[in-house]
């Protein structure tokens, strides 16, 4: 009982996971919801793994004018169109998102989660941390967005 009140008290004060993400090995299991925050190194064996992952960078144009990560299709979190483009994606494909640092990505992830889409993973520390990494950024024209297949 204590241990689950003491539970409560860190995950109000934010020193505790809230339950919207699950564990890694949730990406092998088929059927199972998923939206959780991703390493750079998950990222890139989802990319090698997955090719129907959808990548989206959810920054601003001049963000994305700078430099993003290869192969990532363009969604600017803070239009507002992003829903409606957004919950226009087919809901069963798995899709990663980011951002610069990783908030609005975690926002979109969590809006498109309640939207019901089944598999979401957010990088964790955005493009700024893929990019202090030593990851590849690219300049190429952004991949186009799917449409929702009906």
């Amino acid at each position: 009982m204590l241990a689950a009140t003491f539970a409560m008290v860190l995950t109000a004060f934010g020193c505790q996971d809230s339950g919207t993400t699950s564990p890694a090995s949730d990406i092998e299991q088929p059927g199972t919801a998923i939206a959780r925050d991703i390493s750079n190194s998950e990222l890139k064996a989802l990319l090698e793994d997955r090719p129907d992952l959808l990548l989206i960078d959810v920054r601003t144009d001049r963000e994305w004018e700078d430099g993003h990560i290869p192969g990532a299709a363009f969604l600017d979190f803070l239009e507002d169109d992003f829903e409606s483009r957004a919950f226009a994606l087919p809901k069963d494909r798995p899709i990663a998102l980011y951002c610069a640092a990783g908030g609005r990505s975690e926002e979109a992830m969590k809006k498109m989660e309640k939207a019901g889409f089944r598999e979401l993973y957010n990088l964790r520390g955005g493009f700024y941390g893929w990019e202090d990494g030593g990851e590849t950024v690219s300049n190429e024209a952004p991949a186009n967005l799917p449409a929702k297949e009906d």
